[in-house]
């Protein structure tokens, strides 16, 4: 009975010993699972994170990026306002004129015509009284025939030449607006450097 008693000692010691040797290889392999898959979680959360970083650094770039153009933005209507400022004062100013700047500036702008013959003449409101007919036989060229039309032009200084259905427009408004087409660009960079 004692070799039975034996025989069953090592059965069951081999078998204790192959359960052993299971629990630690099942152990092991558990083991083994659990690192890959705690190594895994910690490249998601690491790159998790990662793609945060970038999101809130492109969002912060994108905020600034916005704020500088609005800040841009700003201050290029704020010049264009001082701009707007500019031309209107000049327009005011060339309106309040004396006679004799205002003659001055007739008479440059007739001794530079071309014109030959009849022309009309008519005045903006605000140069009313600021030219005469006499004024105009005086300083235009003998062969040009220049009248002063009694009707005025509402609203504005300066004056229009008509011939042969042809207007130059001298009216104060409309030479400050082309100035302020040409040299808008260069005034601003002169004014705001």
């Amino acid at each position: 009975m004692e070799a039975i008693e034996r025989i069953i000692d090592q059965i069951l010691e081999k078998g204790t010993a192959e359960i052993t040797e299971l629990k630690n290889a099942e152990l092991k392999q558990i083991d083994e699972a659990y690192a890959e898959q705690e190594e895994a979680l910690l490249l998601q959360e690491k790159k998790l994170i990662e793609k945060n970083n970038e999101q809130s650094l492109k969002n912060f770039k994108q905020k600034q990026n916005r704020q500088q153009l609005e800040i841009k933005q700003s201050t290029l209507n704020q010049k264009q306002g001082y701009l707007e400022q500019l031309f209107l004062e000049a327009v005011k100013r060339m309106n309040n004129w004396n006679e004799v700047e205002f003659q001055a500036f007739a008479q440059q702008i007739i001794e530079q015509l071309t014109l030959i013959g009849k022309a009309e003449l008519q005045l903006g409101a605000y140069s009313q009284g600021k030219l005469t007919n006499q004024w105009l036989i005086e300083h235009t060229p003998k062969d040009l025939d220049l009248q002063l039309q009694p009707n005025l032009i509402a609203d504005v200084g300066g004056f229009i030449i008509a011939q042969n259905g042809i207007e130059y427009n001298f009216l104060f408004p409309s030479l400050v607006q082309e100035i302020k087409r040409a040299e808008s660009f260069d005034i601003a960079e002169r004014l705001f450097r």
